[in-house]
């Protein structure tokens, strides 16, 4: 159920010891121990006692742990000033578990098992059925801090997996308990509603049909941005997917969990107007390349029936809820003509009428919920889940929202990502300030990530946020998930996730994302790629090779805990990562080859970005969650017939690859949700660079340009395809052995040094650089021209102020380029500023130019803007690595464009060396 607001208490932190020194909670609480391990264990002969109302609490624990749960009995305690709150404690030679509610008892389970190094988590539960259960000798105890824990992005379930078994999601819900959430958005089903007011809204069932997309596809759907897409819903997957959300909705009320359910805001077909006497449509245009649906426009008189009808057959087909989710104008939707204030009471009345004192959720992303929105709902049946408090600066949320109660809540994972990162440093401070200023209405947290069953870490940390007292000293954290993590005591491995701490766990402070890095295995072929999904990040979130330093650490560990499996999960996790990573420091190593026409180390340097790519679907394919075939095959056993096998197989390929047809992916939907899966990346991902190399080395043959490649006939021809013969559905391979391959492929992607330059005096645009780091999206560094578009040669003659130079290298901020003078060179001289191409209206470009030499800075230029150039003369005596370095100066540019136009030049760029 939805709770009321809690005062803010204070997790309640028993006295911790050596036991369970820094332990924190799967949760993320602080836990309680003795200062010597218990002599005593609970007794499994000891029949188990379960107070009323705990039954379903006693089923998950069953569930979870076996007959060990003959070893807990749970009873009931009472909210204190509203908040859900556990104490475990010993009696009767039982652990006792004493919990508000079923779902609380089992996060009060997890913090037990957390003492004893054990641990319900995502991906890998690191749990013992057989090793004996300590009585804890003093009580572990924890309030909640807020009244709302809410898990479940719109998309997750198209992200995650919209074929998932009633197995798999029953193993989802009791993992969500033991971490603490207690609302859980839940679509699955919903298709079913709409078909049935569809048909009693002048539409046939094979026209509601195909109005609904296939599962894969249905969050958008829900949220107003697209329909139809693909087409092919049948009855019976109606039917069935009906039970499913039925179920799996129950088994949340069973939990005391809330089931938050599609509400009815105004989605139908565009044409609706004209089968239904005295509706208005608004409609709501496009979205990346798909028609939106339209939008009833709630003020009229048919909204109120049709909505009535919705929350009827949503109860019958899913059961009844007091919390459901609705967005209008979500991600560009249209107002047109419609009162949005009075269509906002309009729609709250609907969700009154239905269901009395239900809460209405909302999302805030974007600009939403507009502040019209915000102003005209009721504060004490409306909630806003945040997916931005990690990333936006927000600003006073509690004007802007007018007083709404809102989580704070974090989107780290976009599309179903396989990348590691989350903003977890940031979440530690952060929350904690939001919570606690002056006039807070935040009384939640959201675990909003786009696709579902990744960073385990992640969502640990957050999930405990709920049940901390304030912040906690990271490192600490991290040791103590260690430890239940894989139920070894192990410095190596403490210091390897302390590593990741830093690293993949700290991101840059950019408004732009919340995520870190993508891999370009998975991206586009291209030698100007920056990222595979269009919005992701172009650079990397990290040092790469501090990272790396993490594999390391776990390869160190293998001896002590090889046979746990949820440190072979990690492994492969972290090698995957690492293996990953090597794209982008390979790439411009690709980008330069090409620029030199040198064919032999771009042929070398495609060889290995291959076999890199060989290695890293080796090493997904250890793992059954990181499977292609397992994906595809539970799509297609959810069909009737093999037809609609074969359609659920396309819609299960096309998400993750081309997403949509032309026009979407012409829109930036293509490889959106990207992920590095056996299959995927020996397959699908494969074979595009694969194609991308022929055609560089037939341009090499021919002197012209690589043919341009239909990279949408290419994704089609695989979402069309149902070939899954190199697609496994069961892991295998050796991922220790595999690790410590993919430590070898990082070390070798560090580059030769080039030879230092002989006598006499080289233009910098004749000798091969040492090191490059720029941002491709801009194009390839081009020599004795300025940089152009994106493509290779594409730039024109290097002009300076008027004058035109035949020599020279032209980049785009930021870009340092590395040269190996060997201590050679005496002097370097140039002629910089921004190019003339840049002189026109509205450009406003503006950069620094420096010159390093050993890391020591040897000329700054200052601020240059378009017109200007300036003479450089540097003594190089002795320098053995010279960098030039050309930074965007955000301080002087226009707010978000600091790297617009800056075409920058180092006209005769030369060394004199003797």
């Amino acid at each position: 159920m939805m709770h009321p607001t809690p005062s803010r208490r204070r997790a309640v932190i028993a006295p911790l010891a050596a036991l369970a020194t820094s332990l924190l909670l799967v949760t993320g609480s602080a836990v309680g121990a003795s200062a010597e391990p218990p002599d005593r264990t609970a007794k499994l002969d000891v029949p188990p006692k379960t107070a009323p109302g705990l039954e379903s609490a006693r089923s998950a624990a069953d569930r979870l742990l076996g007959d060990a749960a003959d070893g807990f009995d749970f009873a009931k305690l009472d909210p204190a000033d509203g908040a859900d709150r556990y104490e475990v404690t010993s009696k009767r030679n039982h652990v006792r578990v004493a919990a508000t509610d079923p779902a609380t008892a089992i996060a009060g389970v997890n913090a037990y098992l957390g003492t004893i190094g054990q641990s319900i988590s995502w991906n890998v539960r690191n749990l013992d059925e057989d090793a004996a259960l300590p009585l804890p000798s003093s009580p572990i105890t924890a309030s909640s801090n807020v009244s709302h824990r809410f898990y479940g992005n719109d998309t997750e379930d198209g992200y995650t997996g919209a074929s998932r078994s009633w197995e798999q999601w029953e193993r989802e819900i009791d993992e969500l308990a033991a971490l603490g959430f207690n609302e859980v958005f839940m679509p699955v089903g919903s298709e079913a509603v709409y078909f049935e007011v569809l048909t009693q809204f002048g539409y046939s069932a094979e026209e509601a049909r195909a109005w609904i997309p296939l599962p894969g596809h249905q969050p958008w759907w829900l949220l107003q941005n697209m329909s139809s897409y693909p087409a092919g819903t049948s009855d019976a997957l109606l039917a069935e997917r009906a039970e499913l959300g039925r179920k799996i909705a129950d088994r949340l009320r069973e939990l005391d969990m809330t089931p938050v359910l599609p509400g009815y805001f105004g989605t139908v077909p565009t044409d609706f107007a004209e089968r239904n006497a005295g509706a208005r449509v608004e409609p709501q245009g496009g979205w990346v390349g798909f028609e939106r649906p339209g939008w009833l426009d709630p003020n009229s008189a048919v909204f109120t029936d049709l909505a009535d009808a919705f929350y009827e057959e949503s109860e019958r087909l899913l059961g009844a809820s007091d919390a459901y989710k609705m967005d209008v104008l979500h991600e560009g939707g249209r107002r047109g003509t419609v009162d949005v204030p009075a269509a906002t009471r309009a729609i709250e009345t609907a969700l009154q009428t239905a269901h009395p004192d239900a809460t209405w959720v909302l999302l805030g992303w974007q600009n939403n919920p507009p502040e019209d929105v915000a102003a005209a709902v009721d504060p004490e049946t409306t909630f806003i889940v945040d997916g931005l408090s990690d990333r936006w600066e927000r600003g006073d949320l509690e004007a802007k929202w007018s007083g709404v109660p809102y989580a704070f809540g974090t989107i780290w994972n976009f599309g179903g990502h396989t990348t590691m990162g989350a903003e977890l440093t940031k979440w530690n401070e952060l929350f904690d300030e939001w919570l606690n200023r002056e006039g807070s209405r935040v009384d939640g947290i959201a675990a909003l990530p786009e696709g579902g069953l990744n960073n385990p870490a992640a969502i640990d940390f957050f999930a405990g946020l709920a049940w901390r007292d304030g912040p906690v000293d990271v490192n600490a954290w991290f040791d103590a998930w260690t430890e239940r993590r894989y139920g070894i005591d192990d410095p190596v491995l403490k210091a390897a996730w302390r590593i990741l701490a830093e690293t993949a766990y700290t991101l840059p402070d950019n408004e732009g994302y919340s995520e870190a890095h993508d891999g370009l295995y998975g991206a586009r072929p291209s030698l100007s790629a920056s990222r595979a999904a269009e919005w992701s990040p172009s650079s990397f979130s990290y040092d790469p090779d501090r990272f790396a330093e993490a594999l390391d650490h776990l390869l160190a560990a293998a001896p002590a805990a090889a046979e746990v499996p949820s440190y072979r999960y990690d492994l492969m996790d972290v090698s995957r990562q690492v293996t990953s990573n090597t794209s982008r420091i390979l790439l411009p190593q690709l980008q330069q080859a090409y620029g030199m026409r040198d064919r032999e180390a771009f042929t070398q340097l495609s060889e290995e970005w291959l076999a890199n790519m060989a290695l890293l679907d080796d090493i997904a394919a250890t793992q059954p969650q990181m499977l292609l075939g397992r994906w595809i095959a539970d799509a297609r056993a959810a069909a009737a017939d093999d037809a609609e096998a074969d359609r659920l197989e396309f819609d299960a390929r096309s998400i993750v690859t081309t997403w949509g047809d032309r026009s979407a992916v012409n829109a930036g939907l293509n490889d959106y949700a990207n992920r590095e899966w056996q299959g995927l990346v020996g397959g699908y991902y494969t074979d595009r660079w694969e194609r991308f190399f022929a055609s560089i080395q037939t341009a090499f043959d021919t002197g012209k340009a690589p043919a341009a490649i239909d990279w949408y006939a290419v994704g089609a021809e695989f979402t069309g395809s149902t070939d899954t013969s190199e697609f496994l559905t069961e892991p295998e391979g050796d991922i220790v052995a595999l690790a410590g391959l993919a430590a070898a492929a990082h070390d070798a992607t560090v580059p030769d040094v080039p030879e230092a330059p002989t006598a006499g005096t080289h233009f910098l645009s004749e000798l091969p650089f040492a090191s490059v780091s720029l941002n491709t999206a801009y194009g390839p560094i081009e020599r004795d021209t300025e940089i152009g578009e994106a493509a290779y040669g594409d730039g024109k003659p290097i002009r300076l102020a008027g004058v035109e130079y035949a020599k020279g290298l032209g980049v785009n901020s930021p870009t340092t380029i590395g040269f190996n003078l060997g201590g050679r060179c005496t002097t370097f001289e140039a002629v910089v500023g921004i190019d003339d191409v840049m002189n026109k209206a509205g450009a406003s470009p503006n950069v620094i130019f420096r010159v390093l030499g050993d890391g020591e800075l040897l000329y700054d230029s200052g601020a240059m803007t378009k017109g200007l150039s300036a003479e450089v003369a540097v003594e190089l005596a002795g320098v053995q690595t010279l960098e030039l370095v050309v930074d965007p100066n955000a301080a002087g540019s226009p707010a978000g464009q600091a790297e617009w136009w800056d075409r920058a030049d180092w006209a005769d760029a030369a060394v004199s060396c003797e």
